[in-house]
């Protein structure tokens, strides 16, 4: 926390149940947290973890743990651009006439008007997503129901004809969903090493954990899972990896960017970020979000941390992919690199 100019401590960034639902506010979510929602019959419940209302309407972030279900069913969107990210257990997704069984870190991007669907796989899985742009996330308020258990019903003995079906219909007439029924996705294909790339441009494609690109910044390792690039300018992905033992002084900047929101989470280790004068120690699977115009800076506080970050434009990602040189391993190095402070401060300086 931050002392404030009369002494006082800042408890703004204080981990909480609930997004701010306030433009403009940083906020810490506590692992697991957010606004809960269960749809109906499917064994497993959404978190809101930031909502188009913090963010202006540039996207929303949602987490989901389950256990084994059926496919939600095919559909696709004219407009909204979804994305999973495997965190724990597995996913089966499909998009178009292909589909990947999806473990930990591997990551799936399905642009607008790509028919897609995914089944939670396992006793306990989860997966994040950002929904672009935010807003969409009404969908889930529309067909679910406020859920205030530990993690999800096991058991829901109602009739999905009854309780959700109707909602589903209802829901493809007032939001962004068109059903595809008779869409076949047919069963889940191997990795065949053509998902250890980013296409460069507006396309469906899949990446496996730790096969795509990778950059060296002093001692953090960045490994973009999607920019840009891939996004139409709407968002950029990836994840950042390092170590107390390294200095880590390119992530210690004070960085400011007046049009991109971000959101950290991490999913090993501890984070320290100060956002406009107070900090918050992140620990795994707890949120910060960052609106835009927010200065903040970030030190990796245990021996080894990856954290996951989501911007609605380049950011910091691509800032730091743009300092950095490519990399070959998976795995932080054993001694820091060096040169990148000095790019990256040039680039802040501009």
């Amino acid at each position: 926390m931050a002392a404030k100019a009369n002494g006082t401590v800042s408890n703004d960034l204080l981990p909480q149940n609930l997004p701010s639902y306030e433009p403009g506010k940083a906020y810490t979510l506590k692992s697991l947290e957010g606004e809960i929602i269960y749809i109906p019959c499917s064994r497993s419940a959404m978190r809101l973890l930031v909502t188009g209302k913090e963010t202006e309407g540039a996207f929303a972030l949602v987490g989901t743990g389950g256990s084994q279900g059926g496919p939600i069913g095919f559909h696709f969107h004219r407009d909204a651009h979804d994305v999973f990210l495997t965190l724990k257990g597995s996913i089966n997704v499909w998009c178009n006439d292909q589909c990947r069984t999806m473990g930990p870190g591997d990551f799936a991007s399905v642009p607008p008007n790509a028919i897609h669907q995914y089944q939670i796989l396992g006793d306990y899985t989860e997966f994040i997503g950002l929904i672009v742009p935010g807003g969409w996330e009404e969908f889930f308020r529309f067909i679910g129901e406020p859920y205030a258990g530990p993690m999800w019903p096991l058991t829901d003995e109602r009739n999905v004809f009854e309780v959700l079906i109707p909602k589903l219909k209802a829901a493809a007439e007032k939001f962004d969903m068109v059903p595809q029924p008779q869409h076949k996705g047919g069963a889940p294909q191997p990795f065949d090493g053509s998902e250890n790339k980013l296409p460069g441009k507006l396309e469906p494609y899949y990446l496996q954990a730790n096969k795509g690109p990778k950059y060296l910044v002093d001692g953090v390792v960045v490994k973009p899972l999607a920019t840009t690039k891939e996004s139409a300018g709407r968002f950029s992905i990836g994840s950042i990896e390092g170590s107390a033992k390294h200095s880590n002084p390119v992530l210690k900047n004070k960085f400011q960017f007046t049009q991109v929101h971000h959101a950290v989470q991490p999913v090993e280790g501890q984070l320290e970020v100060v956002v406009d004068g107070a900090s918050t120690t992140l620990n795994p699977f707890e949120t910060l979000y960052i609106p835009k115009g927010s200065s903040f800076s970030i030190d990796i506080a245990s021996r080894f941390a990856q954290a996951y970050i989501f911007t609605s434009g380049g950011g910091l990602l691509e800032m730091l992919c743009d300092a950095g040189e490519s990399y070959q391993h998976s795995m932080i190095p054993e001694k820091e690199a060096a040169g990148a402070s000095d790019k990256l401060s040039q680039a802040i300086g501009a």
